[in-house]
């Protein structure tokens, strides 16, 4: 029988197999069906013709209700005592109409003979153990092709009243692979997972049980058949029907084509389709586009002379998924025009990119343009998640996997953050990541899936498992956005908010974009940044003008929390290295600042192109500035507009390194991801490098730094202090570190006048003051603690701490009444104050 007399839905399913039975299962099986004669039949008649037209003699049916019933006289004389088979007769004359069909001609409204009773001749007064050695003694009379239907398996098989008799039929059945005949099941359930959970808990049919396991196992033995939903062709023959027989008007005929497209998008029912359109009869309403949308029977509808290929042109970017899918057009093009025809080769992908990028879009249009080729039946896309797949109970996780597959089938599965399941491998993740592996395999000519997620993250998730990676037919990357097509997006989506930005706005709005994609990091919203951004400009602009919507969208419209984005004047050099001012000494580390503040405000003014700030190293004690510096060099960088915020990340050895081997990698990648656009400050960067070799992961922390500096550039100033001796070490553990490293900042321990001025000033911070004798005493103190301690004195650090102990004593001579003076008035310490030497 040809695919096309079958009926599409029933394409591959094979009713001539060595297996003893047949099960059919899935969400069609309580459809209708419109065959390729225009005639909708329910799933019973469906079955008579394809049982009757692959040459089965005998077509017996059993309900819950009637064990025992045919659908035509032929079967029922043969059921009886003696019956011989009868000679074909001719099929009955079709029916000529006219209409914009042309020639079309539809078969009677009564079935042609041989065809089954409009009504099925009943049995009547059988009882279920007789029906069931019935059943079995017809299909072993091999003389007489027979096919026994059992159109409500679940019904049948739990309520029986001959349980026994019906699994004893069933073993002896399962152990005769050599007749033709077919004992063929039908279930109401979605996957055959389900069928063979409904059939082992009853657990009175094992040999159905274990049939029913192997087809789970095998599936292309092929004895088991999943009947879905209508595709494109089907629903169209549908509408026709609809308007022949019923009357259904079509309101643009242009626009049928795209409509009967966009319901075969969408898993549903015939029967839910041919419902909705009588409806539409019933109101004397058009089938056509606005009618559709308007009474929400689909959610969009392409219009019908935009093909996929000339929407997917019309996306921005995404150069290499267009080349992808034309070199596949190509491909498929030459393979029509050799004679020989290859197996279905697989045509999963895996996209890799940011959200916004259009990886969801492309998927759906790769669904379209798939069907167009001939790839696939349908094209609709099913969208999906780890969450979707996963379950929480032993056997629950393969079961929901396949049945969202199964929803998926002719189509596509878009599988989002795929790289989740990979996350939970010891857990259920590893069973979907299995069920979904045989399913690619298994259904590689009807099932199309897409792994979606970032690039780090889902090259890991390939790793899980090598069969992941053998099944991908392309690794397409979705790169972020540049800023024009940012820009391009963003005002399109204000024109679909009907907004008018004036001249300026427009070149404000360019200048956010630019900022907003220069500090864009991994998880960069792209087109879902400028939506947000619109509707953030909407409702600021929405707030100003209340109902005079006439006027246009002003640069004082936009949000705060997008004003930081474009390039400020860059300011004069003296404002910026003000706060120099306020530092005690460091001459050497003044003069540095300074060059470098005057040289980049230069570039800056001058809009030089890779003006980036060096990375620096801080060699000198604790305690001499370091931090404070980088905390200045991220204000000032910030200032100049080289960094999006003034923050200083700031880490040490135990931040970057892990304890275990994958540890140490990621969380320096993470680290320093989280320092982009900002100063990273790396106190004690040697420790990096002083590990024993062996259990150490310090190395790693350093090779992974390296690798996002230069990844980095112009994002990312890397600012590594330490001792010099013990930098020196740092800067050996990898040879390219030094030459990463522009700058270097010798900081000098601090003369005592210097900490004394420190001294004071922290004093003064805190309205306090030094007495002649407090700040000699203060001196003599220092010194002392530098020659006790040379190699760790601890400088301005030292100064704090004597700072403390000196307000301790002071309280103490003060006495338990502490000071009764003015709030506002400083006290001055004494001599006294200062501890003494030890």
């Amino acid at each position: 029988m040809t695919t096309l007399a079958r009926g599409e839905r029933f394409r591959d399913l094979r009713l001539s197999t060595d297996e003893p039975f047949t099960v059919l299962y899935g969400p069609g099986v309580d459809d209708v069906f419109v065959d390729p004669d225009y005639r909708v039949r329910t799933l019973e008649e469906t079955l008579w013709e394809l049982l009757h037209a692959e040459g089965y003699q005998r077509i017996v049916y059993s309900s819950l209700s009637r064990p025992l019933y045919f659908r035509d006289p032929e079967s029922r004389r043969l059921s009886r005592p003696g019956g011989e088979p009868a000679p074909a007769r001719p099929a009955g004359a079709m029916r000529r109409l006219r209409g914009p069909l042309g020639a079309l001609r539809l078969a009677p409204d009564a079935p042609p003979a041989p065809a089954p009773a409009a009504a099925p001749a009943r049995v009547t007064g059988v009882a279920d153990p007789f029906a069931v050695m019935t059943h079995l003694g017809q299909l072993r009379q091999r003389e007489v092709r027979t096919a026994v239907v059992y159109i409500q398996a679940e019904e049948t098989l739990v309520h029986n009243e001959a349980s026994r008799q019906l699994a004893g039929a069933l073993a002896d059945r399962a152990q005769d692979r050599l007749g033709r005949n077919r004992w063929i099941f039908v279930f109401r359930r979605s996957t055959l997972e389900e069928v063979e959970r409904v059939v082992a808990d009853r657990r009175v049919y094992p040999a159905l049980a274990a049939f029913l396991r192997t087809e789970i196992d095998q599936p292309a033995r092929g004895g088991a058949f999943r009947v879905g939903y209508p595709d494109e062709s089907e629903l169209d023959r549908m509408v026709q029907q609809l308007r022949l027989r019923e009357h259904l008007r079509i309101g643009d005929w242009r626009e049928l084509a795209p409509l009967v497209r966009s319901f075969a998008s969408t898993p549903r029912r015939a029967s839910a389709w041919r419902e909705d359109l009588r409806l539409l009869i019933s109101d004397g309403a058009a089938l056509d586009r606005r009618t559709v949308l308007e009474r929400r029977l689909v959610t969009t509808v392409t219009p019908h002379d935009e093909s996929p290929w000339a929407r997917l042109e019309a996306m921005p970017g995404l150069t290499p998924v267009k080349r992808h899918l034309h070199r596949l057009r190509n491909r498929i093009e030459a393979e029509r025009a050799l004679p020989a025809r290859r197996d279905a080769a697989t045509q999963h992908l895996l996209f890799t990119g940011n959200p916004g990028t259009g990886k969801t879009t492309v998927a759906r249009l790769i669904g379209e343009i798939y069907r167009d080729l001939g790839l696939l039946r349908r094209g609709h896309l099913i969208e999906a998640d780890a969450s979707d797949l996963v379950a929480g109970y032993v056997g629950q996780t393969a079961e929901r996997t396949n049945a969202l597959i199964d929803r998926a089938l002719d189509g596509v599965l878009f599988l989002d953050e795929a790289y989740a399941l990979s996350d939970q491998r010891d857990g259920f993740g590893g069973q979907a990541i299995t069920a979904l592996l045989a399913r690619m395999e298994n259904d590689r000519h009807r099932l199309v899936v897409v792994l979606a997620g970032y690039p780090d993250k889902m090259r890991e998730f390939l790793a899980a498992d090598p069969g992941l990676d053998r099944r991908i037919r392309a690794h397409i990357e979705f790169p972020d956005y540049d800023p024009e097509t940012l820009l391009t997006i963003l005002l399109g989506m204000l024109t679909e908010r009907q907004l008018t930005p004036t001249k300026e706005t427009r070149e404000l709005l360019e200048r956010v974009v630019t900022g907003m994609h220069r500090v864009a990091r991994e998880g960069f919203g792209n087109a879902g940044a400028m939506r947000l951004l619109a509707d953030d400009l909407f409702d600021t602009w929405a707030g100003r003008v209340q109902r005079q919507v006439h006027l246009p969208l002003l640069p004082a419209d936009l949000p705060e929390r997008y004003r930081s984005y474009p390039p400020k004047p860059v300011p004069a050099a003296a404002d910026l290295l003000a706060e120099l001012d306020h530092l005690v000494g460091l001459r050497e580390v003044r003069e540095f600042l300074t060059g470098l503040t005057e040289r980049l405000a230069l570039r800056q003014a001058r809009g030089l192109p890779g003006t980036a700030v060096p990375h620096m190293l801080f060699l000198g004690p604790p305690g001499t500035g370091k931090t404070t510096v980088a905390r200045l060099v991220g204000r000032i960088c910030h200032a100049l507009g080289l960094l999006h915020t003034d923050e200083v990340v700031e880490v040490t050895r135990a931040d970057l390194v892990g304890q275990y081997v994958g540890q140490t990698a990621p969380r320096t990648r993470e680290v320093v991801r989280s320092a982009l656009d900002k100063v990273l400050f790396i106190d004690e960067a040697y420790s990096l490098a002083s590990g024993d070799g062996r259990n150490d992961f310090g190395e790693e922390a350093v090779d992974t730094l390296l690798r996002e500096m230069m990844e980095n550039p112009g994002r990312l100033v890397v600012i590594a202090a330490g001792y010099p001796r013990e930098m020196q070490r740092f800067l050996d553990a990898n040879s390219g570190l030094r030459s990463r490293f522009g700058e270097t900042l010798h900081f000098a321990h601090y003369p005592t006048a210097d900490l004394v001025q420190i001294l004071r000033n922290q004093a003064a911070a805190q309205r306090y003051r030094l007495s002649d004798d407090a700040a000699r005493r203060a001196a003599a103190w220092f010194d002392a603690q530098r020659a006790a301690r040379p190699h760790d004195f601890g400088n301005a650090r030292a100064v704090g701490g004597l700072l403390q102990t000196m307000e301790t004593r002071l309280a103490r001579r003060l006495g338990p009444d502490g000071w009764d003076g003015p709030a506002e008035e400083p006290i001055t310490f004494a001599g006294e104050d200062v501890p003494p030497l030890s």
